[in-house]
């Protein structure tokens, strides 16, 4: 049984009728506006509601039983649900490590209309409390796909007409806000430390990259990452 914490989280989880809930369990002092309708929520699903004097920690006084973080989707299902679509962005991690940044991805990829995150099944963060969390309530809407072979999975998209671009800070790639990004795209950004693998990179279209005017010369990948996909579906609406 994993647990699910902070308030906007366990009401998304809760609305979700997909996710099996053990329990509920709320502060007795919680005072959040919110708190009446998580409770409103779980009397409708016969959720049973434990009131507990101690607060767990970064928890706003919700924590949410689930049996598993079941949120995983087969590719091929992937695939065929996105292959139909006139328009699809797909955000592709390779061996993205922290629970925050990926928590923060999720959640700029729901606001941005993302169809689904690919991820490695090794060296990579998985889902856990604190993704959950990061993500505020994000990760309910947004398809999470683990695959074997990260460049075979982008060879797979590639033949759904799908234009594949790396983020990279390398010389030689292209300013990201002025590229022309066609209406299916997929966009591959690289582990926190090292970046994109040599052969991942190699299977890209183009490498684009955010100029950088400060003394810092990189962003953090959650921040990077939000940047470019807000870019993209700007052209995306401009291109309509």
């Amino acid at each position: 049984m994993e647990k699910i914490i902070g308030i906007n989280p366990a009401v998304e989880v809760l609305q979700n009728m997909d996710k099996t809930i053990e329990k509920l369990e709320i502060y007795k002092g919680a005072r959040d506006e919110k708190i009446n309708q998580i409770k409103k929520l779980a009397s409708k699903r016969n959720i049973k509601i434990f009131y507990t004097d101690k607060k767990r920690e970064n928890s706003q006084g919700v924590v949410v039983h689930v049996s598993d973080y079941d949120y995983y989707v087969d590719f091929g299902a992937f695939l065929e649900k996105i292959a139909p679509m006139e328009k699809a962005l797909v955000l592709i991690l390779d061996e993205v490590q922290d629970p925050r940044n990926f928590g923060a991805l999720i959640r700029s990829a729901e606001v941005f209309g993302v169809k689904g995150i690919i991820i490695p099944e090794r060296n990579a963060v998985r889902i856990n409390e604190t993704v959950v969390k990061t993500s505020t309530g994000a990760i309910e809407y947004v398809d999470i796909i683990k695959v074997t072979n990260i460049s075979e999975a982008i060879k797979r998209l590639k033949t759904l007409d799908f234009w594949v671009y790396g983020a990279e800070g390398e010389d030689g790639a292209h300013d990201y806000s002025k590229e022309k990004y066609p209406n299916k795209t997929a966009l591959v950004l690289g582990s926190e430390g090292n970046g994109m693998r040599k052969k991942v990179k190699e299977s890209c279209d183009v490498l684009i990259k955010i100029p950088m005017y400060g003394k810092i010369n990189s962003l953090n990948v959650s921040v990077a990452g939000g940047i470019i996909l807000s870019e993209i579906v700007k052209s995306f609406k401009t291109g309509e």
